[in-house]
C-alpha cells in the first residue's frame, strides 16, 4: 500500500475517533455563530443584566433553536418566563457544555425579549448567545438589538413591557472568547419548562402546589375577603398549598381593562408574564361574563382568545383548571335586574366548557343552578331566622325573602358582599373537589351516651368525667370553611332546656338556635339545635353546650375544666354541662389536637 494512502486513512481514522470522542469541541467557534456580550467592572463578582427584542420573523418558524453559554452563572427569560436560574453550565477543563432550547412555544406573534443575567467571580463577565429560527431546511440566525443595565435593574426587569430606553446599547465583542475557553455546542434542543402535569378528576391539590386566580371581579374581589382561598386551602390537610390572586375588575380574555393606558394587546402581553412571574404549577381561569356583556364578541371569538391564553400559559408549564362565569341575581327596583343578562352569560358558559373538553381541561361549572345552590347554603348557615327556599321562592313565602338573600348575596346582583363569596366559596369547594356544602356537626345522644359527627373528627369522649360536666370531648373540622359548626342534643329530658355558649379565653357567646333537629331522612326529631358564628376569629376556642331546668336560673358557672368563668350571678347551675373542644386548624388532626385539660391559651 502506498505511503501517502497509509498517512490519508490515519488522518482519516483520527478524525473520526476525535468527532466521535470530542464532538464540536475543536471546532466549536466555526460551528457556532454566536453573539458575544463582555462586561468590565472593577471589583470582583461581577454581574451584568441584558436584554434583547426580537422580531415577529422567530415566531413563524417551524422552530427557534437558542443557545447559550458562559463560564460564570447565568439565569435565562423568554417573553417574561424564566427558563434557567443561576446555572452554572456543565465544564470539563478549559471547555464548556452549551445550552440549547426550543423556545418556539414560548414566542408570540409581535414583540419578543430575551433577558440575560451574568454573574462570575472574576471582574469580567462573558457570555455567546444565539436564536436561529429554521422553517423547513431554511435556518436564519436572528439578530436584534441588545442593550445592557448600567445599574442593578428593578424587579420586572425581564418583562417585555419593561422601559429599558435609558439601558445604553450592548455591542458584541468580536474576539471572544479568546483564550478563556472553548466551546461544545449544545447535545440537544430541550423544551424550556416541564410540562405541566394533567390534572384529572376528582381533582386534589398537590403538595408544593403555587395557585394563581387568573380572571375577571369574581376573583379579583375575593382577596377581599378571604373565603374563597382560605375555603381551598382549608381541604389541603398538611399539603403546602399557596395562592396569589391576579384577578382584575372588568377584565376579559384580551386583557381590554389590564392595558390601563396602553393598547389591550400590550395588556394581555402583561397579564401573561405577570402569570409567568409567579412561576404558579396551575391557575384557576374564569373569564366569559364580562364578553357575554360586550357587544360585538362572540362565544366563538371568545372561545379562540381564551384558548390562546391557555396556550401561553401550557408553554409555561401551568396546569390549567376553567371555571365558569356565575349567574347573576334579580334585584328589586330601581336597581335595574341584571339578571336579564343569565341567557347570553349561559352561552359563554357553555363555551368555556367546550374549551375545558376539547382540551381535557377540569371545569367549574358555577352557572347551572347557581341561584338555587346559594339560597340552600345559605339557608343551611342561617337557618336559625330564614325561610326554607322551597317557602322563600313559593307564592304564598313571600318575594320579599328571596329579594333579601339576593341582596345579601349581591347588592347590586352582580359582585358578591362577604357573605356571597362565604357562599360562593363553599360552592366552588363542593365543584371542585367533591366536597359537599353541608355543615360539619356534632350529635350528641343522651340517652345512649355518644357523640358522633358529620365531617368532623371527634376524639376523647369522656361521659360525667366530673358532677358538673355531662360529657366532654375534642372537635376538628376536616376542613376549614365559612360554614358553621352544628352542634345537635338529643335524647335529654323533654322538660330540660339547653342553652349553648362559645367562650374564647375571657369572651363568651352565646349560640344562636338553629332550626330542627333532622335525622338521616330529613325528618324532625326531638331535640335542640345550636350553631357557632360564621367563620368565627379563632383557632381554639371551648363550647360549653349548658342544661338547665325551668326552676334553675339561667345565670351560672360555665366550666371549661380546670378553668371556671363565673357570671355576675352567684347563683349556680347544678345539672351537668355538655364541654366541647372545637379545633380550627389548616393542619392534619394528629398534630392539633387541643386537649380539654390545657386550654389555658394553648394553640
Amino acid at each position: 500500500m502506498p505511503p501517502q494512502l497509509v498517512r490519508w486513512l490515519f488522518r482519516a481514522v483520527l478524525m473520526v475517533v476525535a468527532a466521535l470522542v470530542l464532538p464540536g469541541v475543536c471546532d466549536a467557534q466555526e460551528s457556532l455563530t454566536l453573539n458575544w456580550f463582555r462586561s468590565d467592572v472593577q471589583e470582583e463578582n461581577a454581574s451584568a443584566w441584558y436584554r434583547w427584542a426580537a422580531g415577529p420573523v422567530v415566531a413563524n418558524a417551524d422552530s427557534a433553536q437558542l443557545v447559550i453559554v458562559t463560564d460564570g452563572h447565568c439565569s435565562l427569560y423568554v417573553n417574561g418566563q424564566r427558563v434557567l436560574k443561576n446555572v452554572a453550565m456543565k465544564r470539563s477543563g478549559d471547555n464548556v457544555l452549551a445550552l440549547g432550547f426550543d423556545i418556539k412555544s414560548l414566542l408570540r406573534q409581535g414583540r419578543n425579549t430575551v433577558a440575560v443575567e451574568v454573574h462570575t467571580s472574576g471582574k469580567t463577565t462573558l457570555f455567546g448567545i444565539s436564536v436561529t429560527a429554521i422553517s423547513g431546511e431554511t435556518k436564519k440566525n436572528i439578530g436584534g438589538g441588545w442593550r445592557v443595565a448600567p445599574i442593578v435593574p428593578p424587579v420586572g426587569w425581564q418583562q417585555t413591557d419593561f422601559n429599558d430606553r435609558d439601558w445604553p446599547e450592548a455591542k458584541p465583542v468580536a474576539d471572544a472568547p479568546g483564550d478563556r475557553f472553548t466551546v461544545t455546542p449544545p447535545e440537544n434542543f430541550t423544551a424550556p419548562v416541564i410540562a405541566a402535569k394533567a390534572r384529572t378528576a376528582p381533582f386534589q391539590f398537590e403538595d408544593g402546589d403555587h395557585v394563581v386566580f387568573v380572571g375577571a371581579t369574581f376573583f379579583e374581589r375575593a382577596e377581599l375577603s378571604e373565603h374563597l382561598e382560605a375555603t381551598l386551602a382549608g381541604a389541603c390537610g398538611e399539603k403546602h398549598v399557596s395562592f396569589r390572586n391576579l384577578g382584575w375588575s372588568a377584565d376579559t380574555a384580551y386583557a381590554d381593562s389590564r392595558g390601563i393606558f396602553d393598547a389591550p394587546d400590550v395588556g394581555y402581553l402583561r397579564m401573561v408574564e405577570h402569570i409567568r412571574a409567579e412561576e404558579p404549577t396551575m391557575a384557576f381561569v374564569c373569564y366569559g361574563q364580562n364578553e357575554a356583556l360586550t357587544s360585538g364578541v362572540t362565544p366563538e371569538q371568545y372561545s379562540q382568545q381564551l384558548g390562546r391564553l391557555l396556550d401561553e400559559l401550557a408553554a409555561s408549564g401551568i396546569a390549567c383548571v376553567l371555571v365558569s362565569p356565575h349567574e347573576l341575581f334579580p334585584t328589586s327596583p330601581p336597581i335595574p335586574s341584571p339578571s336579564r343578562f343569565n341567557p347570553r352569560i349561559r352561552i359563554f358558559s357553555e363555551a368555556t366548557s367546550s374549551v375545558a373538553q376539547s382540551r381535557d381541561l377540569l371545569f367549574v361549572d358555577l352557572f347551572t343552578d347557581f341561584s338555587k345552590r346559594m339560597l340552600e347554603i345559605d339557608y343551611a348557615i342561617n337557618s336559625c331566622y330564614k325561610l326554607p327556599p322551597e317557602l322563600a321562592q313559593s307564592k304564598d313565602g313571600g318575594r320579599n325573602e328571596t329579594s333579601a338573600v339576593f341582596s345579601s348575596f349581591a347588592p347590586n346582583g352582580m359582585h358578591l358582599s362577604e357573605h356571597g363569596y362565604a357562599c360562593a366559596a363553599a360552592l366552588v369547594r363542593e365543584r371542585l373537589l367533591s366536597i359537599p356544602a353541608t355543615l360539619p356537626g356534632v350529635i350528641v345522644d343522651a340517652s345512649r351516651k355518644s357523640v358522633d359527627g358529620s365531617s368532623v373528627r371527634i376524639r376523647n369522649a369522656k361521659w360525667n368525667p366530673d358532677d358538673t360536666t355531662l360529657v366532654s370531648f375534642e372537635v376538628q373540622e376536616e376542613a376549614l370553611s365559612a360554614l358553621p359548626l352544628v352542634v345537635n342534643v338529643t335524647g335529654a329530658d323533654e322538660k330540660t332546656q339547653i342553652s349553648a355558649v362559645i367562650l374564647n379565653a375571657s369572651k363568651s357567646e352565646i349560640l344562636a338556635h338553629h332550626g330542627q333537629v333532622l335525622d338521616a331522612s330529613g325528618k324532625s326529631i326531638p331535640g335542640q339545635s345550636f350553631a357557632t358564628a360564621v367563620n368565627p376569629n379563632t383557632t381554639n376556642c371551648d363550647i360549653c353546650c349548658k342544661r338547665k331546668t325551668n326552676s334553675t336560673s339561667t345565670a351560672g358557672v360555665l366550666r371549661t375544666s380546670p378553668i371556671c368563668l363565673a357570671s355576675a350571678s352567684t347563683s349556680r347551675v347544678t345539672t351537668p354541662q355538655i364541654s366541647l373542644n372545637l379545633i380550627r386548624s389548616f393542619v392534619s388532626l394528629s398534630s392539633r389536637f387541643t386537649n380539654c385539660n390545657n386550654l389555658s391559651g394553648a394553640q
